[in-house]
């Protein structure tokens, strides 16, 4: 009958049995225990494959020049917009505005626009104090590292003007546009030009709800929104009533959550299996040797001179 070499011993010594003896079955038993247990432990302790992961990206920002502003009160509502069909619409609570100057910078000199002020003026015949203005500002925001992503975005500012507030007033706002995700980015997507416009201008036939505009933003898989660091009012007495609203916006480093390709899944799996199989290869090729050289199972010897 045929033998087969169930073990070797530093080259010198091989040790054969035949199949189904006890050596060849407990030569089996050791394969096994090398190869699942390693499986098992890699995926049941820190995870065989990730279905999520995140890394970090700078996102190319820009302002695209549109705006709209809302002033309220108790007793009056004030609107102006950069859309003259939304002002036309709104004619009764409109207020002439201007944007002033939108300058980036580039800061580190990497290319990529680190910061850019933004300088609204609005025309009131009216006093603004104790009155809250929620501000819009429309962004194009685009990733491309992992997964390309190119969109609409808006950043939400909401302002309470304090009761003491003069006439001609200042309103600095230092914040931060953020991505918000629902669901993580596909590495094998591409999502440029995705999702539309935010504001679809032209296309209303009556005014638009500026609070459904809002919903269906915020309930898109991917939206941003604006973090307020600091806000600052100031007032210089003057016969003119206006509001300057000064927005400083820092553009750095962001958390991207994203899928990864099979590729990478499937070298980090290979990693986390060759980790955890190296100790058990060790400890089952002590056993065995332990187990041939002792002869507690029967085997045929052969040595080499």
């Amino acid at each position: 009958m045929v033998l087969y070499k169930v073990h070797s011993q530093e080259h010198r010594v091989r040790y054969f049995a035949r199949p189904c003896s006890s050596a060849f079955l407990f030569q089996i038993v050791c394969i096994i225990f090398t190869i699942l247990p390693p499986l098992f432990t890699s995926y049941f302790t820190s995870g065989f494959y990730y279905k999520e992961l995140s890394y970090s990206e700078q996102p190319s920002v820009s302002f695209n020049g549109k705006y709209e502003i809302f002033i309220d009160s108790s007793s009056t509502s004030l609107f102006s917009s950069s859309d003259a069909f939304l002002n036309g619409k709104l004619i009764s609570s409109y207020r002439s505005s201007t944007l002033r100057t939108s300058i980036p910078r580039d800061i580190d000199g990497d290319g990529l626009i680190d910061q850019f002020t933004i300088t609204l003026n609005i025309i009131l015949l009216e006093s603004i104090a104790s009155t809250t203005t929620n501000l819009w500002l429309q962004f194009q925001y685009a990733l491309s590292r992992y997964p390309l992503l190119n969109m609409e975005a808006l950043g939400v500012i909401l302002l309470k003007a304090p009761s003491s507030l003069q006439n001609n007033s200042t309103v600095t706002i230092y914040g931060q546009l953020r991505l918000q995700q629902r669901q993580p980015l596909s590495s094998n997507s591409d999502y440029s030009s995705i999702q539309g416009s935010i504001i679809n201008y032209g296309t209303y036939s009556t005014v638009p709800s500026f609070d459904d505009i809002l919903n269906n933003y915020t309930s898109r898989n991917y939206y941003t929104t604006f973090d307020q660091n600091y806000v600052q009012w100031s007032s210089i007495p003057s016969t003119q009533q206006q509001l300057t609203i000064k927005i400083i916006v820092n553009n750095d480093l962001q958390s991207i959550r994203y899928i990864p390709n099979y590729w990478k899944e499937f070298r980090w799996a290979w990693i986390q299996y060759i980790t955890a199989l190296i100790p058990f290869f060790y400890i089952i090729n002590k056993v065995k040797e332990f187990v041939f050289s002792n002869g507690l199972v029967r085997t045929v010897i052969h040595k080499s001179s």
